[in-house]
């Protein structure tokens, strides 16, 4: 592990810059040391349904350890957003990835599988109403109705 105190703020700027690229959130001010902006990077719930608040965590050793205590801090600051945390190793102090990791609730995680399963087999559905087809309407009605009983279950 890295004791040059610039080589640590390289890797978790690079580390917190990627996470909030990559799920499309708001980097909070100074890494959330702002007791009212807390973690490194947020998505907004009142903008969208899995609205995550992000911790990051790099290095470049072999392991990183997460605690019950880091977990509670995360949903403490995570403010109402579902909190993650980013787990992410260096390959070598070039900042050449190695491995990125996300952490979430197991439940969270079931709901966003369960909606990406329901987007997966509404979608056909949607493409056709797109195109109109006067003919189909009571197929993708069924279809829809199938759809919305199979996900009451």
């Amino acid at each position: 592990m890295s004791t040059d105190k610039g080589l640590n703020k390289r890797m978790g700027d690079a580390h917190e810059l990627h996470v909030a690229n990559v799920l499309g959130q708001r980097q909070t001010r100074g890494s959330g040391n702002q007791w009212r902006d807390q973690m490194d990077s947020k998505h907004d719930r009142t903008e969208c349904v899995f609205a995550f608040a992000n911790d990051g965590k790099s290095t470049l050793g072999k392991s990183v350890s997460i605690t019950r205590a880091m977990w509670a801090k995360a949903v403490e600051q995570a403010g109402g957003e579902r909190p993650m945390l980013t787990l992410r190793w260096y390959a070598d102090a070039s900042l050449k990835v190695d491995t990125d990791l996300a952490a979430c609730d197991l439940l969270d995680f079931a709901e966003m599988r369960d909606d990406a399963e329901r987007w997966h087999k509404a979608k056909p559905i949607l493409e056709a109403l797109i195109e109109r087809n006067p003919r189909c309407i009571p197929v993708l009605v069924d279809l829809a109705r199938h759809l919305i009983n199979s996900s009451a279950e």
